[in-house]
């Protein structure tokens, strides 16, 4: 999906990233402080870690896991990035700043200067950044991968209701309920079925994480299970659209979710989800209803970002 210029995007900018197609490598070779630091002494993991301050940089080594390193590295990199080309300033002065319920944002030096609000995501090997200039709306993105093989695991071994109810902490009774009861139309059955509503949990849930993320607050906000969406549905996966609708990777988008808090609908908050390739799903909260939202871009680390980095 190609996108207009950052700079000249008035909106709310979209942008993804792979990081296990940008660093292809086994992740379940080692795990450890010492494979960690093996993997920053590749050539190409050096070129991109050397792009991060001395204690970000810190910050990525301490993961366990190699695909949590590339994670995060890819998360810190694409937060300098946006600012680099949303701000315009240099990549030495794209520091990362925390409001007071620790969002990260960019603030200028002085305040002269635009301001970038952001907020990034990841799971699976997706790392997913939203943000935007004007420094009074709100944003957040959650970024979720439908692992259909563990979860079917474990949906059969204890039923689909006792499975959701173990969640019941992050929804609404009527969450809950619309979860467990939900079936879609035509006749599926067996692993086909239980895709289907792992698809429409995950559209509940990357929806709720996209929208507390916007607020600044966790999922053990207390009003967590006071607010709750309808009318949710899980948009199609890329492999399920026409050839002639289909975009690449990019599958449906969803975006008529209703959000309800203490019996009363809830306005000035515009939402999206997004499928991604066949088991992804990406969600968009902002506090802006008439900010516009760009097509989700694919980002090359090459093109995209050490071309940003290695500019100035």
């Amino acid at each position: 999906m190609a996108s207009s210029p950052i700079d000249e995007c008035i909106g709310v900018f979209r942008w993804v990233l792979d990081v296990q197609s940008e660093w292809p490598c086994s992740d379940s070779i080692k795990s450890g402080r010492e494979a960690a630091t093996l993997w920053a002494l590749g050539k190409d993991n050096q070129r991109a870690l050397n792009f991060l301050t001395a204690e970000e940089r810190e910050k990525v080594l301490r993961f366990y896991h190699i695909r949590d390193v590339k994670l995060s590295l890819g998360s810190q990199l694409l937060k300098h990035c946006a600012v680099v080309k949303s701000c315009r300033v240099p990549w030495s002065e794209s520091r990362i700043s925390k409001h007071d319920n620790h969002k990260p944002c960019y603030v200028p030096k002085n305040g002269s200067g635009k301001h970038l609000e952001f907020n990034v995501s990841h799971h699976g090997s997706l790392v997913a950044l939203a943000g935007c200039t004007d420094k009074d709306t709100q944003i957040g993105v959650d970024v979720v991968q439908v692992d259909t093989v563990k979860d079917v695991s474990k949906v059969r071994q204890e039923g689909w209701s006792s499975w959701v109810s173990t969640y019941a902490a992050v929804f609404s009774d009527r969450e809950v309920q619309d979860i467990a009861i939900w079936k879609p139309s035509g006749s599926l059955d067996g692993d086909a079925l239980l895709t289907a509503k792992l698809r429409h949990f995950y559209a509940h849930w990357c929806l709720k994480e996209a929208y507390v993320k916007m607020t600044g607050e966790a999922l053990m906000a207390p009003w967590l299970q006071d607010m709750e969406f309808r009318n949710v549905q899980a948009p199609r996966a890329a492999s399920d659209l026409s050839v002639k609708d289909s975009k690449e990777d990019w599958g449906e988008a969803f975006s008529d979710v209703e959000v309800w808090r203490d019996g009363k609908q809830v306005t000035g908050v515009r939402l999206e989800l997004q499928a991604f390739r066949d088991d992804y799903m990406i969600g968009t909260a902002s506090s802006r209803l008439d900010a516009p939202y760009s097509p989700y871009k694919l980002l090359d680390l090459q093109q995209d970002v050490y071309s940003a980095a290695e500019a100035n």
